[in-house]
């Protein structure tokens, strides 16, 4: 008895020819142009027919898995990754080769099919010279090599979306990152390059501002010294881009602070109503309490664990920590800060709203959880003052104005607000709970010389 077996995606063609052809997904259909991936097959029956249709599947799925990648905007292979992954490619189809052929001679002859079926030219040129020289490494795998190293896992958008921003300008003053290989970046690059950013504006016409700008540059300067090192091309490859001076000659000096202002006392007051009448989730009202109580960023308070909360201590505090969910910004950052007040009233009900839960506010444990609070706190700020300069980010500067009131010290000022500290002493010596009885103390000052302010100002209102 004969038996019949029905391959799936082989159809028949006249003479007896067979045909794999396979419809792509609709989105990598989109990406490659194509709506079908159909090769002419050399076998006709038996076991040679059923390899070369798991061949031809374990190519389609190869193809679709990184027309998917493209799709996810991970962005094209650089030529080193097409070159590699061709490389790992080409090996895997000639293991698979079966039979008494040398090595060189399985070569040729898939060499001469994948040809023949139109394949990458890179996929064929691994199959007869897989020991040929690697492409250069440019700066596409630089942008990759520092987004796996420095950005893939953080929470939150930001320094993701400031890699792809840094990029994206490097593309539109040099051209495709994937066509700049880091051997060949000179001096003449980085001119270009800061001439573009130099004349470079915002959505509202407006030059970009002297602080981004050098954020930018030191994240592409970043960039370049790990591939220099990941790549092992130390001695081959300079860094043109450390010495880029994005200065603009004819722009007035900016004042200390001019960025950035603290919150007028009007402003804080209508924002404290407004956040009290008008927002509806009551952790953001929360969130908003802390932040103005502590001069804590927003993502060290949207970030707190409940264990991270000590309201029963003798000198209350939060604990700004590193953990999974929550990375501080640097080393200083990791302190203690105390809680009085406003502030540690919010905190408490905080506590009771979290009963049960790890985070203190989890409805924002996510990748952008910091940034959705910072964002639906502005749009009510926003109804309220429409300066600029007046953000939730002024708040820390509001602290720093009440420390500045109460004559608080320098070094427990940088202990609460996480700043450097000038000395080795202040940084390393004294016990924890001597540090935070006197940032403590401190606090109090500063809300109490608030406190009395407001009350000479409404004692002198009319």
């Amino acid at each position: 008895m004969v038996m019949m077996m029905k391959l799936k995606h082989v159809d028949e063609l006249s003479g007896g020819r067979k045909r794999f052809r396979r419809r792509y997904p609709k989105a990598v259909a989109q990406v490659l142009g194509e709506e079908f991936f159909q090769v002419a097959m050399r076998a006709r029956e038996g076991a040679a027919l059923v390899k070369e249709q798991e061949a031809l599947v374990a190519e389609f799925d190869k193809i679709v898995a990184k027309a998917k990648r493209k799709a996810a905007g991970n962005g094209s292979l650089s030529p080193l990754e097409h070159w590699r992954e061709a490389v790992a490619e080409a090996e895997a189809m000639v293991e698979a080769i079966k039979g008494d052929l040398e090595e060189d001679d399985r070569r040729e002859v898939l060499a001469d099919d994948l040809h023949q079926r139109g394949a990458d030219p890179v996929l064929v040129k691994a199959v007869m010279a897989p020991e040929a020289e690697e492409p250069l490494v440019t700066m596409l795998d630089a942008k990759k090599m520092y987004f796996a190293e420095r950005v893939e896992g953080e929470k939150g958008r930001n320094k993701r979306d400031q890699l792809e921003r840094v990029c994206a300008r490097i593309e539109k003053a040099l051209g495709p990152l994937r066509k700049l290989p880091m051997v060949d970046l000179k001096r003449e690059h980085a001119r270009k390059l800061r001439d573009f950013l130099l004349k470079e504006t915002k959505a509202d016409g407006s030059p970009l501002a002297a602080g981004s700008l050098q954020r930018e540059k030191n994240m592409l300067v970043a960039m370049v010294n790990l591939a220099i090192v990941e790549f092992d091309l130390d001695g081959k490859v300079g860094n043109p881009f450390k010495a880029m001076d994005l200065t603009r000659k004819d722009a007035p000096p900016e004042a200390e602070g001019a960025k950035r202002e603290p919150l007028p006392e009007g402003v804080i007051g209508a924002m404290r109503v407004r956040v009290r009448d008008n927002v509806k989730e009551p952790a953001l009202r929360l969130i908003w309490r802390l932040l103005e109580g502590t001069g804590c960023r927003v993502a060290e308070v949207v970030g707190l664990r409940v264990e991270d909360v000590d309201v029963d201590h003798r000198y209350p505090h939060l604990r700004i920590r590193w953990h999974e969910g929550r990375r501080v910004k640097t080393k200083v950052s990791i302190r203690d800060v105390p809680l009085v007040g406003d502030a540690l009233v919010a905190a408490k009900e905080a506590l009771g709203a979290a009963e049960g839960e790890a985070m203190l506010f989890p409805k924002y444990d996510h990748a952008g959880g910091p940034e959705a609070v910072s964002q639906a706190l502005m749009k009510h700020l926003r109804l309220i003052t429409k300066d600029q300069r007046h953000v939730l980010h002024s708040l820390r500067h509001n602290v720093k104005d009440r420390f500045m009131l109460a004559r608080v010290p320098e070094r427990d000022e940088h202990r609460i607000l996480g700043h450097s500290q000038g000395g080795l002493g202040d940084s390393v010596y004294g016990g924890t709970e001597a540090r935070l009885r006197a940032t403590y103390e401190s606090m109090e000052r500063a809300f109490v010389v608030e406190a009395e302010t407001e009350e000479r100002g409404a004692e002198g209102a009319p």
